[in-house]
């Protein structure tokens, strides 16, 4: 009896062993998903305006003159020529003027949202050299020899986060968004009088215009 018994549980046990060693797998396919969105909000207030200007070329190409805009809303007009506008403006005497007489000068305002908490981005403005290359302000429909103006000499001044000047190399600068993701800024230039040899002296009581691009990428 007890012979039969010791044999029982060897059997037992052996079947415990056999069963323990049978492993059950299952498996799940898990979806993986990321979305992309480089887009960001990015907006223009205003324009690019001089106020009026009493104003004059001089038709012998000896000089022109301007007045500058800095990007900085907390600065003043200036009839200082720098860069560009400097390289254009031929110095001696003429007959080129250029005044503010009056209007609301004023500086386009540009808003970026929906950037990382203090990421950066450039910003890019015009790079004009000389009167070759400068943007031409003129009247919608000019008469034959009539002078025109020209924007030089851009500038860029951050107004959110640390505001400061921002410095441009090749009329690229970089940006930084504050702990919102938030950047606004201005841009400001310099206009100059006609730098070439139109046949008219006079400007025509007439609002001139151009347009330029100021681009943001990150």
């Amino acid at each position: 009896m007890m012979k039969m018994k010791l044999i029982a549980r060897s059997l037992g046990a052996a079947a415990l062993v056999a069963t323990s060693g049978v492993a059950v797998a299952e498996t799940l396919s898990v979806p993986a998903t990321v979305t992309v969105d480089n887009t960001i909000d990015f907006q223009l207030t205003g324009s690019l305006d001089f106020g009026t200007l009493r104003g004059a070329a001089d038709n012998a190409g000896t000089t022109c003159v301007g007045v500058t805009m800095p990007a900085n809303p907390a600065s003043a007009l200036t009839s200082t020529l720098t860069g560009a506008a400097s390289t254009a403006c031929t110095t001696g005497s003429g007959n080129a003027i250029l005044a503010t007489v009056g209007g609301t000068p004023a500086r386009p305002e540009f808003a970026v949202a929906g950037l990382a908490a203090f990421a950066t981005l450039d910003v890019t403005v015009p790079v004009t050299t000389d009167e070759t290359d400068g943007i031409e302000m003129a009247l919608a429909t000019p008469p034959p020899g009539s002078p025109v103006f020209q924007l030089h000499d851009f500038t860029v001044y951050q107004s959110s986060g640390t505001p400061g000047a921002v410095a441009l190399t090749a009329g690229v600068g970089t940006l930084n968004a504050n702990g919102t993701g938030d950047i606004a800024f201005n841009v400001g230039a310099t206009i100059i009088t006609d730098p070439g040899t139109p046949t008219a002296t006079d400007y025509q009581n007439a609002a001139y215009t151009a347009s330029f691009d100021v681009e943001v990428a990150y």
